[in-house]
């Protein structure tokens, strides 16, 4: 599996760099420039705040499926509490596209589709990337694990 750690029956999703890799550089180059052309200026010091949350919601994000538990659980962002989803309630995925102006592909998302203790119909985004082929493997690898323990 090329986006799955796997620690006996407990799936870790590697961290997506995909997404967090250029804004990181680009913020960077800014404070950079910041530094070395407006030394005064308070412009490098946002911009430094801003690397800096970047890299602590992508290291407190996580994606897990507990195949000994039967659920996954989710953390995405900064401020995001984690969800879990039994696989029993889970009713499939989704996969949107983010485009701009009918052609730019800005945003893919997975998606999980499940079902609460109250029966309401929920979501929750397990992954998210520039491009469709990442997410697409993402979900067939998902698909894999959870049909692996299924066949057993």
């Amino acid at each position: 599996m090329k986006n799955f750690e796997r620690n006996g029956n407990e799936y870790k999703m590697k961290p997506q760099l995909g997404t967090y890799v250029p804004l990181v550089a680009i913020f960077a180059i800014m404070a950079i420039v910041g530094f070395v052309k407006m030394p005064e200026s308070s412009f490098k010091w946002w911009m430094l705040g801003i690397v800096v949350i970047l890299m602590i919601s992508l290291l407190r994000a996580y994606f897990i499926i507990d195949m000994d538990r039967r659920e996954m659980r989710v953390r995405k962002g900064l401020f995001g509490k984690e969800v879990t989803v039994p696989l029993e309630n889970l009713q499939g995925f989704t996969i949107h596209k983010l485009k701009q102006y009918g052609l730019i592909t800005v945003s893919v998302s997975l998606l999980a589709r499940y079902r609460n203790e109250d029966g309401k119909e929920k979501k929750v985004q397990l992954a998210q990337h520039y491009f469709t082929k990442p997410i697409q493997r993402i979900c067939n690898e998902i698909d894999e694990i959870i049909a692996e323990d299924h066949n057993r």
